[in-house]
């Protein structure tokens, strides 16, 4: 989370703040992993006009099942996607 975070700010995203980035690293994963699924969600939360906290949360559940395709093994997928080797898993996807 610091190597990214530094790396926002050196690119001028000082509005990123990390306490709150921490909070959508399973939001972002998603996107990497599943574009598609991502984008659908996220306009399917836009239209209803439902809360980003709700939205967050939702980001979950296609990440369990892609874990659960892959022998539960969260670690590993993060390992192996360039995008996501630099982040820590969240702790609440690994409960």
């Amino acid at each position: 989370t610091n190597q990214v975070f530094r790396y926002a700010k050196k690119a001028g995203a000082s509005y990123i703040n990390k306490p709150k980035m921490r909070h959508y690293v399973h939001c972002y994963a998603l996107h990497c992993l599943d574009e598609e699924a991502s984008n659908a969600l996220r306009r399917a939360f836009k239209e209803r006009g439902e809360n980003v906290g709700a939205w967050r949360q939702a980001c979950y559940k296609p990440l369990v099942a892609i874990a659960a395709r892959q022998g539960w093994d969260i670690d590993s997928i993060f390992n192996a996607h360039p995008r996501l080797a630099v982040w820590y898993v969240p702790t609440s996807l690994r409960h």
